[in-house]
């Protein structure tokens, strides 16, 4: 059984902060080796301040970066477009530019973010190759915490209201991201616990830790993807 101890710090790459959970860009990073040819190009759908794109640059790709900030970009290796996820004019008319453009297309952390999760997968589907790589990552709501959370003041993990700061607004199950992907025509769908929340997640002698250990040995009762900070979904365009 993995354990983890202690508390997670910010992360850097090159300098730039990694918006994500610990150890997610390097899980994303070691999908994209082993199923993107290198020197193929991937868009960074909602790429913050750019450290995920400097790392797939570093591994020999090439990447298109995507952000509503563009003043908050730091990676200066990679071309950036602006693109205002929260204007349906703005995304549309970008789909409509790069149809069928990437050999990749990444949605990392932004699928919680959108009020049409629908469309945005479409719009996904529309913009990589045929046979092209589609990876979406987002707040695994069905974790044993979200679970425990959700029992006690009936909000997901990472949908309180304090999230909704940095504009979490749309949680999504792991069930839902599969139909709303096979719904969309996408095969080889793949959907797998991502970042780090193993079953013993100890942060310190506080409640959350206390529960966690007591509710372990009631997992057996337990259906679904239980671990994982995160859900990672993989999928691909039709041929």
């Amino acid at each position: 059984m993995k354990i983890f101890l202690g508390r997670k710090r910010v992360e850097h790459y090159h300098g730039m902060v990694i918006h994500a959970d610990l150890g997610l860009h390097e899980q994303i990073a070691a999908i994209v080796q082993s199923q993107v040819a290198v020197g193929q190009c991937v868009l960074d759908l909602g790429a913050g301040e750019g450290a995920l794109s400097a790392r797939l640059v570093d591994l020999g790709y090439r990447v298109i970066a995507v952000d509503k900030d563009e003043a908050n970009f730091k990676c200066s290796d990679v071309s950036f477009r602006r693109v205002d996820f929260d204007r349906s004019a703005d995304i549309s008319a970008f789909v409509d530019d790069h149809e069928a453009s990437f050999d990749a297309v990444l949605g990392i952390e932004v699928i919680g973010h959108v009020q049409d999760q629908w469309q945005y997968v479409s719009h996904l589907m529309r913009l990589v190759k045929p046979g092209g790589l589609i990876l979406i990552t987002t707040p695994n709501v069905t974790s044993w915490l979200s679970r425990l959370l959700f029992f006690f003041n009936g909000r997901f993990h990472q949908f309180g209201n304090g999230d909704l700061e940095y504009g979490h607004i749309n949680p999504i199950t792991p069930w839902e991201l599969d139909l709303i992907l096979r719904r969309s025509g996408a095969v080889d769908i793949n959907l797998q616990p991502a970042g780090t929340l193993p079953a013993l997640y100890l942060t310190g002698l506080n409640p959350m830790s206390i529960l966690n250990v007591l509710i372990l040995p009631l997992r057996f009762l337990m259906r679904g993807m239980l671990d994982g900070w995160c859900v990672m979904a993989t999928a691909r365009r039709p041929n």
